[in-house]
């Protein structure tokens, strides 16, 4: 990894422990820079984004680089998010990608209309989550093409 590239942040929205464990550990695996907070809800990551609660050591007033979204959540869910979010132009430069465990092509189609930047299956375990991680890393890294291990 390159020295002198400072942190970024990603913040995880997923009310399964055990799928936000797996994401981070796959951040942590691939890009020792990356900075993960965790919402466990649509209504929590608006909060933060809001900048009306702390979510693990971050500050409310950073926003992150990237967004990693679930979509079956109770509440409002990860539409609801997506939903909120198209109307947020101040947020929109900042990458909504949607890991969610239902592929049907509608739910895709409904997602980017709302401003997901990207769509990915999410697998249930390590070794077939890295090189999702990984390509995402690769593309929506914040400070161009990540140098990972």
């Amino acid at each position: 990894m390159a020295s002198g590239i400072r942190p970024y942040r990603v913040l995880v929205v997923d009310d399964d422990t055990d799928q936000a464990t797996l994401v981070e550990i796959v951040f942590a695996h691939l890009d020792a820079n990356a900075r993960l907070s965790v919402a466990w809800s649509a209504e929590d990551a608006i909060a933060h984004l809001e900048g009306n609660q702390r979510l693990g050591t971050e500050s409310p007033k950073k926003l992150p680089d990237v967004i990693v979204l679930d979509i079956n959540m109770p509440g409002m869910g990860g539409i609801g998010f997506l939903e909120w979010y198209s109307t947020r132009e101040d947020l929109q430069h900042i990458p909504v990608v949607v890991f969610t465990s239902d592929g049907d092509p509608g739910l895709v189609e409904r997602c980017l209309s709302l401003g997901a930047w990207e769509f990915k299956q999410k697998p249930s375990n390590f070794a077939e989550l890295v090189p999702i991680v990984q390509r995402v890393l690769d593309r929506w890294h914040p400070f161009g093409k990540a140098e990972l291990a």
